[in-house]
């Protein structure tokens, strides 16, 4: 069975890089719930781009990355995604 899943664009920040891409959520989850998730060591990011944080320069592009959850040192949604939320939340 198919369950319906939003996705949204985030940043994550990890030792060296700073990766952009989506992540995919079920629909009512928190996003922290997604970086807790004990039984999966690594989270999802497709579209991914990934920069040096020594230079902010763009090192590689994929369809698809697993991020280490052990490694994110913080990561935050997309302006649209906090402003889609606020609108939300006003309705």
């Amino acid at each position: 069975m198919h369950v319906p899943k939003e996705k949204i664009k985030v940043t994550i920040l990890v030792e060296r890089f700073r990766i952009v891409g989506d992540i995919f959520r079920y629909p009512g989850a928190r996003l922290l719930d997604l970086v807790n998730v004990k039984d999966n060591a690594f989270m999802p990011v497709t579209d991914a781009q990934i920069f040096s944080l020594a230079d902010g320069k763009l090192v590689h592009t994929a369809s698809f990355v697993g991020v280490n959850r052990t490694a994110i040192m913080f990561f935050y949604p997309s302006e649209e995604y906090v402003q889609q939320e606020q609108e939300t939340e006003t309705r």
